[in-house]
């Protein structure tokens, strides 16, 4: 099977493609703004085929809008066994016009905005990229610095960048196309009230897909829990926190006001 990871969270001769995914899981009593925030909240990373080896990335990124704007472009790294190692450069196809995605109701302002409520964007970054012959391990990347702030479960906080990669194996001529994401990767959940989240993977080859929890990456390793946390207990949760692998839901009973990070492996396989 033929094998990528597709950034929220995505390798060799399978017949089908990994992807990762970060999102931040944000619990609250109310929509109030608490802090302030460094911008990174989630990111995508993902690819469609063009024709021969060139292949069509789309990086979503996900920012705070109490934080710092996002760059113009952002360049992603392309790297394998087979050839040297180069960079393309992916523009921004909405800076002046991102889409707000702002868990707030219509009739509030979100600092987005000017007001006072939670406000998120969502950026897209797209381009080209065309690889110079087939090889097993392709790996798209990228990383921007830093993480929301207002993190209460890691060690690194916002000292942590964001880091997301697809893997591509294009040796059998399958020419596959990366799973897509339709759910934005910012669920806010309230403290003792059942909350369930679905990342909302789609796969338009008709592969199967399965689905893992993992801890979310940096540029130079992964994010450490503090203690009581981890990859697959990302908040406090009573009864623990929930995870289907064959549907990627995840589902909680939070019992703190927390912010966390996680991520979201998604493995896609063909003819077994």
């Amino acid at each position: 099977m033929n094998n990528q990871y597709t950034g929220r969270f995505s390798i060799s001769r399978y017949t089908g493609i990994w992807m990762v995914r970060v999102a931040l899981f944000l619990l609250a009593l109310t929509q109030s703004q608490t802090s302030k925030a460094s911008h990174a909240m989630g990111a995508d990373l993902t690819y469609t085929w063009v024709s021969g080896n060139t292949y069509h990335l789309k990086f979503s990124f996900y920012r705070f809008c109490d934080g710092i704007m996002p760059p113009t472009l952002f360049t992603v790294d392309v790297t394998s066994s087979c050839y040297g190692a180069f960079t393309v450069n992916l523009p921004c196809v909405n800076y002046n016009n991102p889409t707000e995605i702002s868990p707030v109701c219509n009739t509030a302002a979100s600092t987005c905005t000017g007001g006072t409520y939670i406000g998120v964007q969502e950026f897209i970054y797209e381009g080209n990229v065309t690889l110079p012959g087939p090889c097993a391990d392709w790996r798209f990347s990228t990383s921007e610095c830093c993480r929301n702030a207002t993190i209460t479960t890691t060690v690194g906080g916002a000292g942590d960048d964001l880091y997301v990669y697809s893997l591509l194996n294009n040796t059998n001529g399958q020419h596959n196309n990366s799973c897509s994401f339709q759910n934005y990767p910012v669920p806010f959940a309230c403290r003792g009230q059942r909350f369930c989240f679905n990342h909302g993977a789609s796969e338009v080859d008709g592969d199967s897909v399965v689905y893992q929890m993992i801890t979310p990456l940096t540029s130079v390793g992964s994010v450490t829990y503090m203690p009581g946390y981890s990859a697959t207990q990302p908040i406090s949760s009573t009864p623990a926190v929930r995870f289907n692998a064959v549907t990627g839901d995840i589902c909680m009973d939070p019992t703190a006001l927390e912010v966390s990070v996680f991520a979201v492996l998604v493995s896609e396989y063909r003819n077994g």
